[in-house]
């Protein structure tokens, strides 16, 4: 159990991003999948090891989409979440400045507004994302509604 959690929580590095999005894809073309019909041929006929290890990937997958799903969330809280999370990054931004380091990607706070980098993390990350994760796991669509919805919020709050 503890290998298990200890993968899950690994997973939720944005380096494995890329990777878990296109096994998705790959699970929802080769099975065939849409709007949750045919969900079930990714287990069937699998031996035990294969099993286990389809498994884990789903369980890291739900991990790192709930790491995430911010923009999943009504506005309402979403918008506090992007809040936190910008000032972190402004916050190692004016570190890095401090230290004579250039800025990591999103940190600058006299380059990067949040609008834009919210409407950029739905666009590049979560919203190709969810779109798949949710067509295997039917019935989340008010998941893709709270994008879309965010998205347009943000858009008005652009400057």
């Amino acid at each position: 159990m503890r290998k298990k959690i200890i993968e899950c929580v690994i997973s939720t590095d944005m380096t494995f991003h890329t990777e878990q999005f296109h096994y998705l894809k790959l699970k929802r073309e080769n099975f065939n999948i849409n709007k949750g019909s045919n969900a079930e041929k990714i287990v069937e006929n699998l031996d035990s090891i294969s099993l286990t290890k389809t498994k884990q990937e789903f369980l890291n997958i739900l991990i790192h989409a709930a790491d995430i799903s911010n923009p999943t969330k009504p506005f309402e809280v979403y918008s506090q979440w992007a809040d936190k999370v910008m000032s972190e990054f402004f916050a190692q931004g004016d570190k890095e400045k401090e230290l004579g380091l250039p800025c990591s990607f999103l940190c600058n706070r006299e380059t990067v507004t949040i609008p834009n980098a919210q409407i950029g993390f739905i666009d590049g990350i979560v919203n190709p994302f969810f779109e798949t994760l949710t067509n295997i796991f039917f019935g989340l669509d008010y998941l893709m509604e709270n994008i879309k919805n965010n998205k347009e919020e943000f858009k008005k709050l652009k400057i």
